[in-house]
C-alpha cells in the first residue's frame, strides 16, 4: 500500500521535516504530555527536522491563567527547545478565515447538514 504525505507522521514544511506538540493550558504539564512532548522532539531532532509548539488555547473555561508559560519553562527546564515562536490557536482565526475563502473560491468547500438543521455558535 503506497503511504502518502498526510499517513506519515511528520509534517514537511520547505522540505524540512518539523513535529509538532500541542499542548493545552488547562493546568501544568501532565507526565503524558511530557512523554509525548519527548517523542516528537526527539522524532524531529533526529532528522534534523524542526520542534514546533502549538498552544491548544480553545477552551477558555478550562484554561489556567499563566498555565501556557508554564507549559513552555517546563519544557525548557527538561532541555527541549523549540525552533521559531510559540503558537497561540486563539491568535489564527483570520488566517484560518483567509484559508477557507481561498478553498471557497476555488470551489472546495461543501456544506455539512447539522444535527437538527442548525449549527449551535459557541461565544
Amino acid at each position: 500500500m503506497k503511504r502518502t504525505q498526510s499517513a506519515l507522521p511528520f509534517e514537511c514544511s520547505h522540505g524540512r521535516i518539523s513535529r509538532p506538540f500541542r499542548p493545552s493550558p488547562t493546568g501544568p504539564l501532565h507526565f503524558g504530555s511530557l512523554v509525548a512532548a519527548v517523542g516528537s522532539y526527539l522524532q524531529a531532532k533526529t532528522r534534523s527536522g524542526a520542534w514546533l509548539v502549538r498552544m491548544e488555547d480553545l477552551d477558555p473555561p478550562r484554561e489556567q491563567s499563566g498555565a501556557a508559560e508554564r507549559i513552555l519553562r517546563t519544557l525548557e527546564a527538561c532541555g527541549m527547545g523549540w525552533d521559531g515562536k510559540p503558537i497561540y490557536q486563539s491568535k489564527r482565526s483570520d488566517s484560518y478565515r483567509a484559508a477557507l475563502a481561498r478553498l471557497e473560491d476555488q470551489g472546495l468547500v461543501y456544506p455539512a447538514p447539522a444535527p437538527g438543521g442548525r449549527l449551535r455558535t459557541q461565544a
